[in-house]
This record gives C-alpha cells, sequence and structure tokens, in this order.
C-alpha cells in the first residue's frame, strides 16, 4: 500500500500528490519577522495521514482539540493497493466517526462524486452486524503477512510522529501497554513464532492470577490442614449421629403418650382464644347487671320540693303532664329490663359453657405438662435440638473449608504444570533465538548497511531474554570491536535508530503486500552536517531499488532546496503573517 493522494474540499488546502519513491514535504521557515517559524503544519501532515487512516480521535490526539477549527473540512485520502487498484477514503471532522469508501481502478479526484461503495460505515464495531470502516480497509489491503494483526496496530511503525522516536520497538501509542499488545508481532516481523510468545504470555498471566488465588487462600487456610480438618468432620458426624437417635428416641416416647410439639401449641392457641371470650363475656354480664340496678325515672316529689325551695309556681297542668311522662318512662324501663334480663341469662349460659371448655382444656394442658415435667424432656429436646444445630454448623464450615483447600490444592497441581508449560515454552523460544532465521539476519544486514550509510557508524539489532525469560528487542550502536556504545542514549542517534528500523523493515518486506510507504518526520534535524548529503543519497537510492515510498519532511534551514530534485518535492510549505503558505491554508 502507498499513499496516492491527500486533498480536501476547502481550497485554502495543500493538495498533495505522492510519488513513488522519494516524497519531500519542504518547509521554508528562514522568516525572522514571524513569531512562530514552525507552525507550517509539516508534523499536522503525519497526524493528518494517521486520521485518513481510520485512528480515533480521543482525548490526547494531535486534531482532539481542533475538532471545531476543521468542523466544516472534508479530507479524502487515495490509497495505492498493491493489487494496483485505488482505494479513497473520505472523512470529515463534523462526522468524526463515520466514513465514506470507495474503490476504482483508476486513480482519480471523488470532490463531486455521490456514489460511493461504503458510505456512512462506522469507524470501528465489535458488532458482527456492523461493517466497519477498519475492517473494509484491513480487508482490502490484502497483507500477506501477519494477518493476524490489525494493520492500524502496525501502522504507527511507517508514520512515526515525534512522539514515537524515543524507542525503536515500542511506540508512544503502546507506552502504557502489557508486552503482549504489540511484542508479538515485532517478533514475527523478525521471522520468529508470534504463536509461541502469544502462549507465553497467556499462560505467564494465568500462572500469575493462580498465585494470587493460591496466595489468597493460604492466608486463611493451609493446605496441610487437610487431615485435621478430615478428622474433625469425622468425630462431628458420629456425634450428630447420636444426637439425631436421641432426638428419634425423644420423638417416639411423645408419640406413645399422644403428644406432639403441634398438639401443645394448638391447645396453647384455644386456650388464650377461649379466656378472651369468657373476659368479654364477664365484662358484657356486669354491664348489664349494672343496669339492671339503676333506677330509669325521676323523683316527682322531690323535683316539686325543689321548685318550691326557688320559689317558682309549678301549674297544675304542667304537674299532671309531668306525671303522664313519668308512667311513659316507668313503661320504657319495664320494657328495656325484661330485654336485659334475657341478654344476661343467655351471656350467662354461654359463660358456663367457655368456663366448661376451658376447665376440660386446663386438664389435658395439666396432663401433658404432668408428662413433660415428670421426664424432664423439655430441656433434654432444647439442649439436643441446640446440639444438634450446632454440630451441623460446625460440619458444614469444615466441609466449606476442605472444599477450599482442595480447590487450593488442584489449584497447585494445576500451577505447577502451567509452570512445567511456561518453561518448556521459554525453552522453546530461547532456543529459537539461539539459533536465528534467516528473515532476522537479513534484516539486521539491512539496518546494519542502512545506519552505516547514513552515520558511518556501526549499528545492530538483537533480540534476547532477561532473568524473567522475557522476550528483549535491542537497538544499539556498536564499535569496531563489536561492544555496544552508550551513543544511542542522546535522542538525535536514537532517532536515527528507529529511522533505520523502520526502513529496514520496509525493504525487507517491499516484495510482499505490505505497507510501502513509510513517513518521517524532521530527520534531518538529527543528522550532522556531514552525513545529510550522504543521507539523501542513500534514500533516494534505496526508494528506488526497493520500490518504495519514502516521504520525508524538511525545512529550508536543514538542508537547501536545490539538494533535491523539483519532482520529489510533493508539497512546499511556507509562514507569513495569515498563514496562507501553511499545510491548511489558515492559522488557528
Amino acid at each position: 500500500m502507498k499513499l496516492s493522494r491527500l486533498y480536501c474540499d476547502d481550497p485554502r488546502f495543500k493538495n498533495i500528490k505522492f510519488n513513488n519513491g522519494l516524497n519531500i514535504i519542504y518547509g521554508y521557515v528562514n522568516n525572522t519577522n514571524i513569531n512562530d517559524p514552525h507552525n507550517l503544519g509539516k508534523s499536522a501532515l503525519i497526524h493528518l495521514i494517521d486520521f485518513m487512516l481510520l485512528k480515533e480521535v480521543k482525548k490526547g490526539n494531535y486534531f482532539y482539540n481542533k475538532r471545531e477549527v476543521f468542523a466544516f473540512h472534508t479530507f479524502y485520502l487515495e490509497l495505492e493497493l498493491n493489487d494496483g487498484r485505488f482505494l479513497t477514503i473520505r472523512r470529515s471532522f463534523k462526522s468524526i466517526t463515520r466514513v465514506d469508501i470507495k474503490i476504482s481502478e483508476y486513480s482519480q479526484e471523488l470532490l463531486d462524486c455521490e456514489e460511493w461503495d461504503y458510505k456512512n460505515l462506522v469507524l470501528n464495531s465489535k458488532s458482527e452486524k456492523t461493517i466497519a470502516a477498519t475492517e473494509v480497509l484491513n480487508s482490502e489491503l490484502k497483507f500477506d503477512l501477519l494477518k493476524n494483526y490489525d494493520y492500524r496496530k502496525l501502522v504507527g511503525y511507517f508514520i512515526r510522529t515525534q512522539n514515537d522516536y524515543s524507542d525503536v520497538f515500542q511506540l508512544s501509542k503502546f507506552s502504557n501497554s502489557t508486552d503482549e499488545v504489540w511484542k508479538p508481532f515485532i517478533f514475527e516481523l523478525l521471522g520468529f513464532n508470534s504463536n509461541t510468545l502469544l502462549e507465553r504470555y497467556i499462560n505467564y498471566s494465568e500462572i500469575e492470577k493462580l498465585k494470587a488465588k493460591i496466595s489468597n487462600m493460604e492466608s486463611f487456610y493451609s493446605v496441610s490442614d487437610i487431615d485435621r480438618i478430615n478428622g474433625q468432620i469425622n468425630i462431628l458426624s458420629r456425634e450428630k449421629d447420636i444426637l439425631e437417635k436421641d432426638l428419634d428416641s425423644f420423638n417416639f416416647y411423645l408419640n406413645e403418650k399422644q403428644i406432639s410439639q403441634d398438639l401443645i401449641k394448638d391447645i396453647e392457641n384455644k386456650s388464650v382464644e377461649l379466656n378472651n371470650h369468657a373476659y368479654n363475656l364477664r365484662s358484657d354480664i356486669n354491664l348489664i347487671d349494672k343496669s339492671l340496678n339503676t333506677t330509669e325515672f325521676l323523683d316527682f316529689d322531690y323535683i316539686k320540693e325543689l321548685f318550691n325551695e326557688v320559689q317558682i309556681y309549678f301549674g297544675d297542668q304542667l304537674e299532671k303532664s309531668y306525671e303522664e311522662l313519668v308512667e311513659f318512662n316507668r313503661s320504657l324501663v319495664k320494657d328495656r329490663k325484661v330485654h336485659l334480663t334475657k341478654l344476661l341469662f343467655e351471656k350467662k349460659t354461654e359463660l358456663k359453657k367457655v368456663d366448661e371448655e376451658l376447665k376440660t382444656l386446663g386438664s389435658k394442658r395439666s396432663e401433658i405438662l404432668s408428662v413433660l415435667n415428670n421426664t424432664d424432656v423439655i430441656n433434654k429436646y432444647k439442649r439436643l435440638r441446640s446440639n444438634l444445630i450446632e454440630k451441623e454448623r460446625s460440619i458444614q464450615g469444615l466441609e466449606t473449608q476442605k472444599e477450599i483447600i482442595l480447590q487450593t490444592r488442584t489449584d497447585i497441581k494445576e500451577l505447577n504444570i502451567k509452570k512445567k508449560q511456561l518453561e518448556e515454552i521459554n525453552q522453546e523460544i530461547e532456543s529459537s533465538i539461539e539459533e536465528g532465521n534467516e528473515t532476522l539476519n537479513d534484516i539486521r544486514y539491512l539496518f546494519k548497511i542502512i545506519f552505516e550509510k547514513i552515520t558511518g557508524k556501526k549499528g545492530i539489532i538483537d533480540i534476547s531474554t532477561n532473568t524473567a525469560s522475557n522476550v528483549e528487542f535491542n537497538a544499539g550502536i556498536i564499535s569496531e570491536n563489536g561492544v555496544l556504545t552508550h551513543e544511542d542514549e542522546g535522542f538525535s542517534y536514537r532517532k536515527i535508530l528507529c529511522m533505520c528500523f523502520d526502513l529496514g523493515i520496509l525493504g525487507y518486506y517491499s516484495n510482499r503486500s505490505f505497507f510501502k510507504f513509510l513517513y518521517h518526520d524532521g530527520p534531518l534535524e538529527s543528522l550532522h552536517e556531514n552525513r545529510k548529503e550522504s543521507y539523501l543519497d542513500f534514500i533516494k537510492e534505496y526508494s528506488n531499488e526497493k520500490n518504495i515510498q519514502y516521504i520525508i519532511s524538511v525545512i529550508d534551514s536543514d538542508v537547501s532546496k536545490e539538494q533535491f530534485e523539483e519532482s520529489d518535492i510533493v508539497c512546499e510549505l511556507s509562514q507569513d503573517n495569515e498563514g496562507k503558505g501553511s499545510l491548511f491554508g489558515f492559522k488557528y
């Protein structure tokens, strides 16, 4: 895959038509009147290409805080696929998670195109029912190596940003990742079996989980306690059997006497119910007796005497009417007494019946209590039942401990098996490293030639395992005697080592269906003046020889434009007060 063209619907943008071979992004920054002479957009270009290759825009990404700036920009990246077709990606910041893709037999500009092969695709998706843009691109690239890895994992080695030069093998995006995220595909790129390394990481992870699990369990229980626990369970089980036999005997005795807990409970409940009813009946009888003994008519002579005392004349007519009223009241009282007398008889009859029932229940209860009190079985039953429950709880607790200990023993056995497997895997990896392979040797030799051509020094890459048997990738500078120097500890040489590794990988796999382009931002910034010309001569020749596309960004203070052929310069950037000469054609 190569880059074919990059363009935008905003006419201010510097559209780029890429070449085969060497591609120069040339920037003019020699205007001392500009406050920020480096704000050309040459570094932004590498982020834009990454964005167009479907990078997610998350917090910390170059464009994350610039989404509003480019809200009305739509960008197009045309790729030349390894089978000769062309694939165009259309993406905008307005719909940042949506992508359009079109595949054609020839290169063409698609600003006015309305018919796309894939339209409004989501960027990524975990659903099998949804087609994601990254899946489409991954499928259309048709890489014939590292087929188990998504192209997005690898693309960072072919468009290194300024943040990716601190380590030759581990990109900045993998800085917070565990080794298994990135080391296996580097291992495979260098000719080794990545499945073995992946198996090692999986095995190691399982071992660590088992260790943590076993350690956690052993902080509570010791696996050596299994026989003691078995002994306790056996003893408690025997004691439990004895208690159950005693309880069976107790229940048989009660059955013989026709006594059960339910019967006792029924008698108690019935007694309470009858006592409440008897209490209510007695209350009603008392109220009726009180009513029958109460005088319900007025004393006429007393009322008359009272009127005389207050010197009020009591007329004959009023006296006659009052006597009639008193007579009427006496009649009512008589009728009421008849009714109350009848009700009183009924209540007393019912109370007598309740008292007889209570007496019968009392006799039955006394009989049961006599049996229970005479045999002291209540206390015995409570004691037996309580002991049985306690034994059952103790046995259950010990069974749980036993289960945990047995599982821990199983985990220890599994841990030992996995440790043995890990040892075998480590030996296999170490043996493969000791034996080496032609791919590693060829890439190493290419790396050595490239580094020597550029710097005049000897560079080397190698693989080793550390004391924990973890695979380590190394790149450094060696003396004539083959001794590692410390020159690579400086940023400049570290950056050159990164560049040479990328060029070596790209060159070695140039005859395969793989990445065929490489973008390095500011490579001349790290080179001594007397090495720049040799670097430029070499990369020109190397790009043509390997049929790869090598894109570099340079500025006029690092190298004169006359050093390049006009056709090699695919984009010229300059700075002015309005920003018209920058990549996007405006300041932001």
